[in-house]
């Protein structure tokens, strides 16, 4: 009964008609792409995983305010929150769902010409953070602390650094090629790690749970890197379409130039 309530049942109800329906009839009037070359927008990524992420934490916040397993005050930890059923269950399906959405994201974004980020980064920092997002989905805080834990840290520190090195790259840009979404990834990213560092600080001091330091810090920093990643919903434009990706050569990077497939399908 949870899950037919869940933010993943939702997203598949949801997203699937609206995909395969709505998408293709909408776009074959406008685009100039073939028509057997674009099906979805990779903005949509980024609105996807917003929600979801978003629908999941707080879905499984409330079902275990509801049966008691939590506290409205001081807010809990966001891990605790997926312990007990019935709310295990939406938050594990729900972030696992996330998580493949942030990989899928992440990867859109280092070939999109928007941030002009690296494939290291991507390696290094960006996958990792997604697979940390599964690993503590998975596994929880009672049943398996040390690995949903491992998770967490590689979560929260790995995409506060692939923010704040990702948005910062975007000071190479020329002025004509700057809007105000990239100030507003800097002040996003600055805060996601203002809040990551304090959270981690508060933990090391070994600062109490209940006394809703660590909760707050830890919620504001998850909530600042959801709308960073919305941003991208409205930066990456209409234009761009999944299968428009493609990885560039180092010299395309310099030259920053757009990576959008010709209707001769070179380039791509």
């Amino acid at each position: 009964f949870f899950f037919l309530l869940s933010p993943p049942f939702f997203f598949f109800l949801c997203v699937s008609p609206f995909v395969f329906i709505t998408f293709p009839r909408m776009d074959l009037q406008y685009s100039k792409v073939p028509s057997e070359r674009h099906w979805f927008r990779s903005k949509n990524i980024a609105l996807l995983q917003f929600l979801l992420t978003v629908g999941t934490t707080v879905s499984s916040w409330a079902i275990a305010l509801v049966y008691g397993h939590v506290k409205l005050w001081p807010i809990p930890m966001i891990s605790y929150c997926g312990v007990y059923a019935p709310e295990k269950y939406v938050f594990s399906i729900g972030l696992v769902c996330a998580a493949f959405l942030m990989f899928l994201f992440i990867w859109i974004v280092e070939t999109a010409d928007k941030i002009y980020s690296s494939n290291a980064t991507a390696y290094l920092l960006g996958f990792p953070c997604s697979i940390g997002l599964m690993v503590l989905a998975v596994c929880n805080c009672v049943e398996e602390p040390t690995l949903h834990y491992i998770g967490a840290i590689t979560y929260f520190v790995g995409f506060a650094l692939w923010c704040i090195i990702c948005s910062f790259k975007e000071l190479g840009l020329e002025d004509d090629e700057k809007d105000h979404w990239v100030d507003i990834r800097k002040v996003l990213s600055v805060l996601i790690a203002i809040f990551t560092i304090a959270m981690l600080v508060l933990f090391a001091v070994k600062d109490k749970v209940d006394n809703g330091r660590i909760p707050v810090c830890e919620w504001l920093a998850v909530i600042f890197a959801e709308f960073f990643v919305l941003t991208f919903y409205f930066d990456l434009g209409s234009d761009y379409y999944i299968e428009n990706v493609y990885v560039p050569s180092s010299v395309e990077k310099k030259t920053k130039r757009r990576k959008y497939c010709n209707h001769d399908n070179t380039g791509c």
